[in-house]
């Protein structure tokens, strides 16, 4: 089968198998070479890059540093830079911190579809749970869902730190079904404490009648004590004729006459408190009453003053 071609500046350019094989050995010649001179850094560049790898690494850029100790420890590089390289890579690698985002929706589930921008620049397109390296220091991540506003988190990656892990909730939270229904406000009546069921004025009439038993109480000590001091009187002083010792006597009479002005004081402000308490217990409404009424009220009000004991009536109306 004889050859075709074309025609190219006057000269025939076969097509055929021969010319192929050509063709495909002179390609793959420069795909080689290409890739040569990519992976394989001259020493110059080896240099060059563990010098800026060692500027990156002061500077706490470790992700920048990383990848240019990776470089000058490349085959290529001279022994004494790729060895120095190598150790400072391993160090690199040792200081740069890791973190894991755990993603979730508003129900609980896991997401995956999520983009990762750190410090406004490109993280990841898509979380699978694997570690991502981040230098150290305080960045701002923020977390986008198709279809959902921007989720904003600020965290602080310490040196050594290895897949740290951090929740992070994208979307709204769960429906819980029928929103909460709004209950009304209590009325003032119904806002008011109860007071164990007696209300206000049965509660004042039971102190009352308890103040009133309390001086009762009282005037009958004092007036115990005015017997005991009369008897002493007469045991000093038994007629004005009759007198062992009339200090004693006088000293004696004093006392009891003292004594029995607070048993009579005592006496007639427990009776009228104990009585004011009794009377406004009966006539005083329930505590239901007086929810329903805030009507007129009266109170009787212990008072005691440098001349005695007393009570007073008060009111509201």
């Amino acid at each position: 089968m004889p050859e075709t071609g074309d025609v190219a500046n006057g000269m025939r350019v076969g097509h055929g198998p021969g010319f192929a094989r050509v063709v495909f050995a002179v390609a793959g010649l420069l795909l080689s070479t290409s890739r040569a001179a990519v992976a394989d850094p001259t020493k110059e560049q080896c240099i060059q890059a563990n010098a800026g790898g060692q500027d990156l690494r002061r500077e706490s850029k470790l992700a920048a540093a990383r990848g240019q100790f990776l470089a000058c420890a490349s085959a290529s590089c001279p022994a004494l830079v790729r060895d120095d390289c190598a150790k400072r890579l391993d160090d690199v690698e040792r200081a740069q911190p890791t973190i894991v985002f755990d993603a979730k929706d508003g129900a609980g589930r896991d997401v995956s579809m999520v983009t990762v921008t750190v410090d406004g620049h490109p993280l990841v397109d898509r979380l699978d749970g694997t570690s991502l390296r981040v230098d150290p220091g305080e960045h701002a991540f923020v977390f986008t869902v198709a279809g959902q506003p921007p989720q904003t988190q600020t965290f602080v990656l310490k040196e050594g730190d290895k897949d740290r892990r951090e929740k992070i909730t994208v979307g709204p939270a769960a429906s819980t079904g029928a929103p909460p229904v709004a209950s009304s406000p209590a009325s003032p009546e119904e806002a008011r404490p109860a007071h164990g069921g007696l209300g206000t004025e049965r509660t004042v009439a039971v102190v009352l009648a308890g103040a009133g038993l309390a001086g009762i109480a009282v005037g009958s000590v004092f007036g115990a004590l005015t017997l005991s001091e009369v008897d002493k009187q007469k045991s000093d002083c038994a007629s004005p004729t009759q007198c062992a010792s009339r200090s004693a006597a006088a000293s004696a009479h004093s006392a009891a006459m003292t004594d029995r002005t607070v048993s009579t004081v005592a006496f007639l402000a427990g009776g009228a408190l104990l009585a004011g308490g009794v009377v406004l217990f009966l006539v005083a409404p329930r505590a239901t009453e007086q929810a329903r009424d805030r009507g007129p009220s009266v109170a009787l009000v212990p008072s005691a003053g440098p001349t005695g004991y007393g009570a007073l009536l008060q009111g509201a109306f």
